[in-house]
């Protein structure tokens, strides 16, 4: 197994925030965002918010705008409805699928409900686009339609975005996969110059090369972008599930205060 051979963060549970009913203004909804204004990392590339969110049953957000950035909703549990009133755009997506949200220059005034009887449990990427799309749309690739492959020993990988994958996006979103590793599977991922990375751990336990961090379920490692090409390399210690995001350049990698204040950390 290679060494890693660029720097990264690892943010812990601790390390997140959670937001409620006090930043949505309704209740059911729940984020533990990694990556946005009520962090400390307001940006990493085109990435300027990331969120582990969860939607109680019969509830969800009501209607509010967005515009010229996009949205990829990964549903691992449950469903979704979506309703951009501004443009008279529906959609419904389940577990296993993508909903791609494109606010577009126009924008959209949407809202997203659990009209199922579970909670749903999305992973959320919004990012920029350049150039914006002059309107909003909706898409979704089906869980079905989803390409599936190994990658390596002991790791089975589906590509949401991507070179295999059918699902176009809008932003500088390299490559955004849901990999299962067997205990001892590894997972060498080349980041060039120029590319950052998210890994979210979805369950499992991991470690990175050479065992000098160990990574467990609700930890985030965060590669910034850098001019150096590089590798990241995993080793998961029992089965394990990780999501992956590659990325390029975009806002570059911003750090500070939070622009928000949130009274929740993880």
């Amino acid at each position: 197994m290679q060494a890693t051979s660029r720097a990264y963060i690892v943010l812990r549970p601790e390390d997140h925030v959670v937001l409620g009913e006090t930043e949505f203004g309704m209740p059911g909804l729940r984020a533990i965002e990694s990556i946005g204004p009520f962090t400390e990392i307001q940006a990493s590339g085109p990435l300027i918010t990331v969120h582990d969110a969860t939607i109680e049953p019969r509830l969800g957000i009501g209607h509010h705008p967005h515009r010229t950035n996009e949205r990829l909703f990964y549903i691992e549990q449950g469903e979704l409805d979506h309703d951009d009133a501004a443009n008279n755009i529906r959609g419904h997506a389940d577990a296993g699928d993508v909903a791609e949200f494109t606010e577009g220059r126009r924008g959209m005034l949407h809202s997203e409900w659990n009209n199922g009887d579970v909670p749903t449990r999305a992973y959320i990427l919004v990012y920029s686009t350049d150039p914006v799309p002059p309107e909003a749309a909706f898409h979704v690739l089906r869980d079905a339609d989803a390409p599936r492959y190994e990658e390596g020993r002991g790791v089975r990988t589906k590509e949401l975005v991507g070179s295999k994958s059918p699902l176009g996006v809008n932003g500088d979103i390299r490559l955004f996969t849901d990999s299962r590793l067997e205990a001892g599977g590894e997972l060498s991922v080349a980041v060039a110059a120029g590319e950052g990375a998210l890994f979210s751990v979805r369950a499992g336990r991991m470690r990175t090369a050479a065992g000098e961090k160990s990574l467990a379920a609700g930890d985030t490692l965060i590669v910034p972008a850098a001019d150096e090409a590089g590798t990241i390399a995993l080793r998961a210690e029992e089965p394990s599930r990780i999501i992956r995001v590659v990325h390029g350049q975009g806002n570059g990698f911003v750090r500070g205060a939070p622009i928000y204040r949130s009274r929740t950390r993880a």
